[in-house]
């Protein structure tokens, strides 16, 4: 029986081999594939109505879940976007009309502030100034003309003179009315005849009268005199402002560099005229600046002071430090680089869209000439905070900024749906900006396939609080932008 047995084995050995390696190997895929498949809260097979979430309702045995603790830790958001290097175009005019002597500045030149650009001929302008200089003596000479009464115009406004005159009328007056007084009392005694007191009365009148128009010409001397004076004042004014005027149009000859900056472009050449005062000769790029172009989801989060690293193009190899200078508030629908001329596919949309974003003015920390105008690259803002956190996962039910979190009880043996206020999400945590307090246990995972009134058994998870933020790199495209827009 046993040779029986024996033969019977070797005869049948390959077949029963294959029976025993098909056993081994159907328990290890059960063990190793089925079986955690058959735990695992977010298969179908878990759910099913043999599943292993219906087997635990029927045995009245507690859901295993994965539960940890709502702590404060520090969260960042990395806000990216493309942009391009960007400076002031100043416009450097000439001013005065007259032929172009000298253009000291090339395309490209550096140039300092009051730097000379341009200069014009300056002869006439010149010869301007002496015409000018040479009236203002003239007004001066005649107001000491004036002043002394030398002119001949000048002759009836010599007050000095008509007092003398005066003076001479008044006494000759004064005697005839004497003679008169005298005349008169004769008369009555009959030693003057009649004729003799009418040629004295005649006299008199005549030397009053005389008196009086001398009295009134010397009041319009002295009146006629102090006019004249103003006069010749107001001319030495203005042949003085006439000849400051002139001698300030004389730095219009001369044009200066404003501020500092590159000369971007010559627009006149040496030997043309200047026929349209306040013509641009010069352009310059004065001051340089990274204008990033951010989604519009940002807007809200972007500071003034915020620090900036930019990876430019042209320096791969090296990281240029900024910080925010100026918010543009203004969205506009634009992918931001310079050289976008239609609209981006977003990545899970089926038609085309233009992107949303508003701009950011850069302040570069440290000027390098080898950072001209025109270079593009990519900007990283990056803001951070602490607030409370839950590890990434645990809410559930997203909409907009609003979640659902499942909070275990104080006996741990059970747990309720609570809404959440989150914010950033950053290195495996997202930020609850309300609805939770610090300490609270929330499940992690195995809340998926949970009912109301369902028992539960935690298993925690160690939360280690970690300050130190591993930094990624910037992306190389539009569309790795939009895959790293922060939530």
């Amino acid at each position: 029986m046993k040779n029986w047995i024996i033969e019977q084995f070797k005869a049948q050995r390959w077949t029963l081999t294959f029976l025993v390696v098909t056993f081994l190997a159907c328990a290890i895929v059960g063990w190793f594939l089925i079986r955690p498949a058959y735990q695992n809260p977010i298969s179908r097979m878990y759910t099913s109505k043999l599943g292993y979430a219906t087997v635990l309702r029927k045995t009245g045995k507690p859901f295993p879940v994965t539960t940890a603790v709502a702590t404060h830790r520090a969260v960042e958001s990395r806000f990216l976007g493309e942009g391009i290097v960007q400076s002031e175009p100043i416009q450097v005019p000439m001013i005065a009309m007259s032929g172009i002597k000298r253009v000291h500045v090339t395309e490209g030149d550096w140039v300092k502030k009051g730097q000379r650009i341009i200069e014009l001929d300056d002869e006439r302008i010149k010869l301007k100034i002496a015409a000018a200089k040479a009236a203002l003596e003239t007004a001066r000479a005649e107001y000491e003309r004036v002043r002394v009464g030398s002119v001949n115009i000048l002759l009836d406004e010599r007050p000095e003179l008509d007092r003398i005159q005066l003076e001479s009328a008044k006494k000759a007056a004064e005697a005839e009315e004497s003679i008169l007084k005298r005349y008169t009392q004769l008369f009555d005694k009959g030693s003057v005849s009649n004729q003799k007191l009418l040629q004295q009365q005649m006299k008199a009148k005549e030397a009053d009268v005389r008196y009086r128009k001398l009295l009134l010409s010397a009041e319009f001397a002295e009146e006629g005199k102090q006019n004249s004076m103003r006069i010749a004042a107001a001319t030495i004014q203005e042949a003085e402002m006439a000849w400051l005027h002139r001698k300030s149009q004389l730095k219009d000859y001369i044009s200066y560099a404003p501020a500092d900056g590159i000369v971007e472009r010559v627009l006149v050449h040496e030997g043309e005229y200047n026929q349209d005062p306040g013509r641009p000769a010069v352009i310059l790029a004065s001051g340089t600046w990274f204008q990033a172009h951010l989604d519009q989801t940002a807007i809200g989060q972007i500071k003034v002071g915020n620090q900036v690293e930019i990876r430019l193009s042209a320096f791969q190899d090296r990281t240029v430090f900024g910080t925010v200078e100026r918010i543009k508030p203004l969205v506009t629908y634009s992918l931001g680089g310079p050289e976008t001329n239609r609209p981006i596919r977003p990545l899970g949309t089926g038609a085309p869209e233009w992107p949303a974003t508003f701009a950011v003015r850069v302040q570069l920390n440290e000027p390098n000439p080898q950072i001209v105008p025109g270079l593009t690259g990519f900007a990283r803002i990056v803001n951070r905070r602490e607030n409370l956190c839950v590890p990434r996962g645990t809410v559930t039910a997203t909409s907009g900024n609003r979640g659902i979190v499942f909070v275990v009880n104080e006996d741990e043996d059970g747990c309720e749906p609570r809404d959440v206020t989150v914010g950033w999400t950053d290195q495996g945590w997202t930020e609850i900006r309300d609805g939770l307090h610090d300490g609270e246990q929330v499940v992690v995972d195995g809340y998926q396939v949970l009912e109301p009134n369902d028992k539960i058994v935690c298993q925690k998870i160690e939360t280690e609080e970690s300050e130190e933020v591993v930094s990624g790199g910037l992306p190389e495209s539009p569309r790795a932008l939009t895959q790293h827009q922060p939530r």
